[in-house]
C-alpha cells in the first residue's frame, strides 16, 4: 500500500474529509508514516511529534526547508477547531500543500522505477 498511498491514496482520503481539520492532520500523519516506510526511515508515525522526526529527515534528504513551515501549520491544525472559518480553510489548504510537498519530495527521492 505504501507507494500507492503516497502517489494518490491520500488524495482520495482527503476528498472525503476536507472540512474536518482533525482528519486532515491524521491523513498527513498517515502519509508521513507511509513515506517513512518507503524511504527506509526507521520511525513509526503515531503522533505529531513522530511526524516531526520524519519531516526533519525529509528536510535533511532534500534540503526543502519550506516543508517545516507547512508541517508546523499542519501540526497545530487539530487545535484550531474554534477559529474563524476563513482561517480554518486557509490552514486546511496549507496542510494540503504540505502533503503535496511531502509527496513530491518522497517520489523524488525514490529510484526511477518505484516513483512511476
Amino acid at each position: 500500500m505504501s507507494i500507492e498511498y503516497i502517489k494518490d491514496g491520500f488524495r482520495t482520503e482527503l476528498t472525503n474529509d476536507l472540512s474536518n481539520p482533525v482528519k486532515v492532520h491524521e491523513i498527513c500523519l498517515k502519509l508521513l508514516s507511509e513515506v517513512a516506510k518507503v524511504l527506509g526511515i526507521n520511525q513509526g508515525v503515531k503522533s505529531t511529534e513522530d511526524g516531526w522526526i520524519v519531516v526533519n529527515k525529509l528536510i535533511e534528504m532534500s534540503n526543502e526547508y519550506v516543508l517545516a513551515r507547512f508541517y508546523a501549520e499542519n501540526s497545530c491544525l487539530a487545535d484550531k477547531l474554534h477559529v474563524n472559518e476563513l482561517v480554518l480553510g486557509m490552514l486546511i489548504r496549507d496542510s494540503i500543500t504540505c502533503m503535496e510537498k511531502i509527496r513530491s519530495i518522497a517520489l523524488g527521492l525514490l529510484p526511477g522505477k518505484q516513483a512511476n
